[in-house]
């Protein structure tokens, strides 16, 4: 049946929408599969400092190995032990930063009771080493 401008209904004057949403969501999903391949690293040449001390050089520095043990200042301790030496750190200096080395296989739990240990002691700075990607060599022009 065919609107003709002499019939009682008259033109059909709404818009189909179906074809703007579905030129919409192709539009959107390309975006998302895009956006991320867009994402680049910042390449940042980093000074030197001119008193040679890095935060990992005043850092206390606490190390869960391989075989569960707990290293602070290069000797192994009991957790008991690591909780008294934190408290007195702490004492002596809250504002100093703490690192946390730990094994990759150590059980999540594991990490996080030291953490909180150390944060128990009143340390507010906490932080995580990781190993860097290998670096590549550059190529002399």
């Amino acid at each position: 049946m065919a609107f003709t401008p002499g019939s009682k209904h008259g033109q059909m004057a709404d818009i189909n929408m179906t074809p703007l949403i579905d030129v919409m969501l192709v539009l959107l999903i390309i975006f998302m599969v895009a956006a991320p391949m867009l994402t680049t690293g910042v390449d940042v040449s980093l000074p030197e400092s001119r008193t040679g001390k890095s935060l990992e050089a005043e850092a206390l520095t606490v190390t869960l190995a391989r075989d569960g043990q707990i290293e602070f200042e290069r000797r192994f301790v009991q957790e008991g032990v690591l909780k008294k030496e934190l408290r007195e750190r702490a004492a002596a200096n809250r504002k100093r930063p703490v690192m946390v080395r730990a094994d990759h296989n150590i059980p999540y739990g594991r990490v996080i009771a030291v953490v909180d240990a150390i944060r128990e002691a009143g340390f507010t700075q906490v932080g995580f080493v990781t190993q860097g990607a290998p670096s590549v060599p550059e190529k002399e022009s």
